[in-house]
């Protein structure tokens, strides 16, 4: 870790020492008599070698941690490191002092008289500048715990929304590939005609691995894609309608979001009656959402499928780790129509912002 004390507050930490010696001249001019040279002399030697001391003793600090010896031993170490250094520096000091001022004799009398008070003093000074350095010390390792935490919960949200999306990804590839068997068997050429629009539909999905967030035009072209495989295998009985207010286009929204909703209105539409399905898309936004309604009619006589229900606990858990919220989802089931209502956020700027 760098030095805690640069630009403003090594400033700070010079202009106080700046006035201790001040003080400390004074003192010895004005109150103990003594010559301005010496007054000043004594002040600056002294106190700008506790200046240098202060400094370098932050690479102690380092050293003498609770982390490495607990709370109690760091106290009693540091102290006892800091009475040590506080002697050693006043004995320089003084012996340097001692020989400007050899030919006075109150010189000689004064600092010996002060040492005890040198030593207390410079022990004060050195103990607070100490105990600042293990506050800054303490600060800035909260604030790596902080930065550490957040950063580890955004991986794990990641990590989250990987795991549902490869829920989601098998699961489409499984029902598709199921699909394509059938017609092998019943239309060879819609077979073959299937499988090349899953692998338009794939490669596209794969192109949008990366990004979490696209626009809504770029959903609902990916969910063409997906609706031209469909529309093969269920030709007239599946219908589509849409309206899309554009202004919507450039809104954003979670890449294959819609995919499962799409998924849910074919299987509990078309596999429960024997009538067309009619799958109606529509969209409008505000500043500060974005809302997706997809219907589609059923028959509310028929005994439902019995699903494991990946895809509509996906969507809800998806949008929960994006946006933070837990009522993004409305689902609307009236006699003969069935109703998912999106609500996106519109947290992120938009492609022309």
């Amino acid at each position: 870790m760098k030095h805690p004390l640069s630009g403003k507050a090594l400033l700070f930490y010079l202009l106080a020492w700046a006035a201790i010696i001040v003080a400390h001249a004074n003192i010895l001019y004005y109150q103990l008599g003594f010559d301005f040279i010496y007054s000043v002399t004594d002040s600056l030697i002294y106190n700008i070698s506790f200046l240098g001391f202060g400094l370098l003793y932050w690479y102690v600090v380092q050293y003498i941690t609770p982390n490495n010896q607990g709370i109690t031993a760091t106290v009693l170490n540091q102290g006892l490191a800091v009475v040590i250094g506080v002697s050693f520096l006043t004995y320089l000091c003084n012996s340097f002092l001692a020989s400007f001022g050899v030919d006075n004799p109150d010189v000689s009398a004064f600092l010996s008289m002060s040492i005890p008070w040198r030593i207390f003093l410079g022990t004060f000074f050195l103990g607070m500048i100490v105990l600042v350095y293990y506050l800054l010390q303490y600060t800035s390792s909260l604030k790596q715990k902080e930065k550490d935490e957040v950063e580890l919960q955004h991986l794990l949200k990641n990590a989250e929304l990987e795991t549902l999306k490869f829920q989601l990804n098998p699961h489409f590839i499984f029902n598709s590939l199921n699909s394509i068997s059938s017609l092998t068997l019943t239309n060879p050429e819609k077979a073959h005609e299937m499988v090349v629009k899953l692998s338009e539909f794939l490669r596209g999905s794969l192109g949008q691995k990366e990004a979490e967030l696209h626009t809504l035009k770029d959903e609902l072209a990916q969910m063409n894609r997906y609706l031209e495989i469909e529309r093969i295998r269920f030709g007239d009985r599946l219908v589509l309608e849409e309206d899309i207010n554009e202004g919507c286009y450039d809104r954003m929204v979670p890449n294959l979001i819609l995919q499962p909703l799409y998924e849910n209105a074919i299987k509990y539409g078309i596999y429960e009656q024997l009538e067309s399905v009619k799958i109606f898309t529509r969209t409008y936004c505000t500043e500060e959402y974005l809302t997706i309604l997809i219907s589609n009619n059923y028959d509310s006589e028929s005994t439902p499928q019995k699903g494991k229900g990946i895809g509509l606990k996906n969507v809800r858990n998806r949008l929960e780790l994006i946006y933070g919220k837990s009522d993004l989802v409305t689902i609307k089931r009236e006699r003969d129509n069935f109703t998912i209502e999106l609500q996106i956020p519109q947290t992120q700027k938009r492609k022309d912002d």
